[in-house]
């Protein structure tokens, strides 16, 4: 893994998150359902940290009137 990938993950995470703590929880445990369901960290490692920087560079363009967010698992309903 190259730690270049992570930083420009970071860095484009942080344009759309400004909270760094809520950026690296992000990075290390959120499973990402666009993309196979691995966390961005795992994605890093495996060599494929480029499809998240497509995916954060699709969150960047959105219309500027609807609030960036970055991905996310869908939550569970709760029963």
């Amino acid at each position: 893994m190259r730690q270049g990938i992570v930083r420009r993950v970071a860095e484009l995470a942080l344009r759309i998150e400004p909270d760094r703590s809520a950026v690296l929880e992000w990075i290390l445990h959120t499973p990402l359902p666009a993309l196979g369901g691995q966390t961005t960290f795992e994605l890093a490692c495996n060599g494929e940290g480029e499809r998240v920087i497509a995916l954060l560079n699709d969150v960047l363009r959105q219309p500027t009137d609807a609030i960036a967010q970055l991905p996310q698992a869908p939550m569970q309903a709760m029963h």
